[in-house]
């Protein structure tokens, strides 16, 4: 029977279920919060399409999303302890939410862009009032049944949120209204829960040059995965649009490419844990590369058709939405798990007490990847068109396998009894907040059992230095 925080008492906790309730007022503002900014994303760069805006333009827009979320999750702390979570919530919650229907009045590329970054920084406040709330209900036996519910939710709901584009024109307000609508009704069931307040918001030492010298892997591919996961999910619309894909395409497009994240990180996990983690990393950079260079390969027959010994059917299979699709998922679902196998890498280095910091670091070096991403992205896609995306990941790929492979022959492995497990983290966040709900920030391994995802959540094998 696990236990959690309320207030000055320890409750006893029955099972998986009390502790769902326990937080579910949290879990559903957070939800609504998530399908609003799935849906938003996905339609603003649409609608900046339509409105005439260069593909630069986008990528900018959608690098200073990115850089608000950086800057707030450094800065939000201070507001937060202030006011309490609630009313903090309550107040980033409505700025996000009045923000989105100031669009509709400007037409002008830099006010957007000023736009995307405020809504970065207020989206930095609600994921910092979210993960630190929920790290407070935590106990040791529930951390990771916490995360897993975190990580689920946030991609179930940010998938989700693609699809209910479909609900209006993308030239009409219906969509920035309906966006302002989930952003505002995410402050309801927190406003409204009876739950104690957590704990004031600790900001975690950031030391980015210490941590390349303890990982240099883990640095940098985090900063490669930033730069590819943040290109694909600001660029990803623009990209299926260019292709010709109607609007319920791209929406689909999208939901697959966000929910093919969960897909991979059970099992790619399971194997970084009983292998060199290097070159399980080294492994998932080569797959996603060929994946994205698979991808460019297929965007030449719109331009060059194909080899007629292959046959119209073979063109025909290549431009598909579906084939398209499936083969970016391939990709999306592969780079997703570079996050956290980079934490786990890292934490193979690292004492227990400098876990948090490592993580940190980590974090930022992810949010600097996905910030800078888009806008060399959407350099290529104005130069050559939709693939331009696609060329730049696979240049990315191609960078990181040279450089893992480099690392690989100037150090040695950790032995596995000496590892640390992996254990999943969402990318949604570029905030420090869910780290601290890692079962691996606890030197006592926890006793119970997370939700589906438990399997990552193993004990903990001692350490041999």
């Amino acid at each position: 029977m696990a236990s959690v925080d309320s207030g000055d008492r320890r409750a006893p906790v029955p099972g998986t279920l009390a502790l769902l309730l326990g937080v579910s007022a949290l879990l559903m503002s957070f939800s609504l919060l998530m399908a609003g900014t799935g849906l938003f994303t996905t339609f603003l760069s649409l609608r900046a399409g339509l409105e005439g805006f260069s593909t630069n333009a986008i990528g900018y827009m959608t690098a200073a999303y990115y850089a608000g979320l950086i800057v707030g999750s450094l800065r939000c702390g201070p507001v937060i302890n202030r006011v309490g979570h609630i009313r903090a919530f309550a107040a980033f919650s409505s700025i996000i939410a009045a923000s989105v229907l100031v669009f509709p009045f400007f037409n002008e590329a830099p006010v957007w862009i000023v736009l995307r970054a405020v809504i970065g920084f207020n989206v930095a406040g609600v994921f910092m009032i979210t993960e630190s709330w929920l790290n407070h209900r935590a106990s040791p036996a529930t951390r990771g049944t916490l995360l897993s519910m975190y990580m689920v939710t946030s991609y179930l709901a940010l998938g989700a949120g693609q699809l209910l584009i479909n609900a209006g024109e993308i030239a009409g307000a219906d969509l920035f209204m309906l966006a302002s609508l989930l952003f505002g009704l995410a402050l309801v069931p927190v406003a409204l829960t009876r739950a104690t307040h957590p704990a004031p918001v600790e900001s975690a030492e950031l030391d980015v040059r210490r941590l390349y010298r303890i990982s240099p892997v883990a640095t940098v591919t985090c900063v490669g995965s930033g730069l590819c996961v943040g290109s694909l999910w600001g660029l990803g619309p623009v990209f299926g649009s260019d292709l010709g894909m109607t609007k319920t395409e791209v929406s689909a497009f999208m939901s697959v490419v966000v929910l093919s994240a969960l897909a991979f990180q059970v099992p790619i996990g399971r194997l970084s844990d009983r292998f060199d983690r290097r070159k399980v990393i080294l492994g998932v950079c080569i797959a996603g590369t060929l994946a994205s260079a698979a991808l460019v390969a297929m965007l030449l027959t719109f331009s060059f058709g194909m080899p007629f010994s292959l046959g119209n059917r073979a063109v025909a299979w290549a431009q598909h939405p579906w084939t398209i699709t499936l083969v970016a998922a391939m990709f999306a679902g592969l780079t997703s798990t570079l996050y956290p196998l980079s934490v786990a890498y890292a934490n193979d280095y690292v004492e227990a007490r400098d876990l948090m910091s490592t993580s940190a670091g980590l974090v930022l070096s992810f949010g600097v990847g996905a910030a800078a991403g888009p806008i060399p992205a959407s350099w290529l896609m104005q130069a050559f068109g939709p693939g331009g995306l696609f060329w730049f990941m696979t240049g990315v790929g191609a960078l990181l396998i040279g450089f893992v492979t480099y690392r690989m022959r100037r150090r040695a492995r950790v032995p596995v009894a000496a590892k640390d497990s992996f254990v999943a983290l969402p990318e949604v966040s570029t905030t420090p907040s869910p780290l601290e709900a890692d079962p691996r920030s606890e030197q006592a391994p926890p006793d119970g059992r997370p939700l589906w995802m438990s399997i990552l959540d193993r004990r903990a094998r001692p350490r041999e230095r």
